[in-house]
């Protein structure tokens, strides 16, 4: 009998430690959604930057040009 109650109590030790990892599981997968939501609007953000850093860099010819018009065309030429 001794066998079979530590056989038991063995298994019930097992799976109280399955039952939390489980648990772990269950928390870590309720939080991809959130996590994807995140990763969405980082991207987005990042999308957002990056397109306004290409509209001013569009911008930089045009200026050049006034600022050569301003300094008497001598501006830009090494």
């Amino acid at each position: 009998m001794p066998d079979l109650e530590q056989r038991v109590a063995t298994l019930e030790h097992e799976m109280t430690t399955l039952k939390a990892r489980v648990g772990t599981n269950e928390e870590d997968l309720a939080n991809i959604p959130e996590l994807i939501r995140m990763e969405f609007r980082l991207t987005n953000s990042q999308i957002a930057r990056l397109s306004r850093d290409v509209a001013q860099l569009r911008d930089v010819p045009a200026k050049m040009d006034a600022l050569q018009r301003l300094m008497g065309g001598d501006v830009g030429r090494a």
